[in-house]
């Protein structure tokens, strides 16, 4: 299916490639092998494709599956979203659930429910209404906020990085951003923070780094605190 003008009211169905250059909308279930969109589409049924790619702007309202997916631009996708590569260069919106093995964001993410994956790596922005579950946790804070209600995996690391250069202090002067990460709960086995808030941190080994405001850290064999992080109380268990 080739797409280069406007064509509203196309039916979905089973095709190798689904490429729409201009502006289209797709009313029923695609099953193809890729997907892109260059210009804008809509998709009012469930998506099944082993690559998408958004260049520009797409709504997927329905379920989405995909082996690799790549958001250069904008997407919504009501949700929920199996995928088993992610990555948003451009902003992606979740309405339910995420699930995948490696995600990458480095643009900007939102997900209104529960975000699992093996692996979850961040450059960018993210707000995860649910719970952020991944055994491996990589949180690169650059200009702006980070939120997800509660946090958990294997390995968790948030450091602020980008922010010693000269554009990088111009650019968090212009947009009046927070570098912090912000949640309700954090738990994992080893747990390394800098500029995070939170309510309550578990692990096995934790280091609070500097800029950080914890209210309770509960820790099994080690706990570190710098001097510029704030923990009100702290329990070994």
């Amino acid at each position: 299916m080739n797409i280069s003008g406007v064509l509203g009211g196309a039916g979905g169905g089973e095709f190798n490639v689904v490429s729409i250059n201009g502006h289209g909308t797709i009313d029923g279930s695609l099953d193809c092998i890729g997907f892109v969109c260059n210009g804008r589409a809509t998709v009012n049924g469930p998506l099944l494709s082993e690559t998408v790619e958004v260049n520009g702007s797409t709504s997927f309202n329905g379920k989405l599956d995909a082996g690799r997916m790549r958001v250069n631009g904008k997407s919504d996708i009501a949700g929920p979203m199996a995928v088993r590569d992610f990555r948003v260069d451009g902003h992606a919106k979740v309405g339910g659930h995420l699930s995948g093995e490696e995600i990458e964001v480095n643009g900007y993410l939102t997900v209104k429910g529960n975000c699992d994956a093996e692996s979850f790596r961040s450059h960018g922005c993210f707000r995860i209404d649910g719970l952020l579950n991944a055994g491996t946790i990589e949180v690169n804070l650059m200009f702006a906020e980070c939120r997800a209600k509660e946090i958990g995996g294997e390995t968790i690391t948030v450091r602020r990085t980008g922010n010693g250069s000269a554009i990088g202090k111009l650019v968090k002067a212009l947009v009046f951003s927070q570098d912090a990460l912000v949640a309700d709960a954090i738990e994992g086995d080893d747990v390394r923070l800098e500029y995070t808030k939170a309510g309550v941190v578990r692990g096995t080994n934790v280091v609070i780094g500097p800029g950080s405001e914890i209210g309770l850290v509960e820790y099994k064999d080690n706990l570190s605190v710098h001097t510029d992080a704030k923990v009100s109380a702290s329990k070994q268990l």
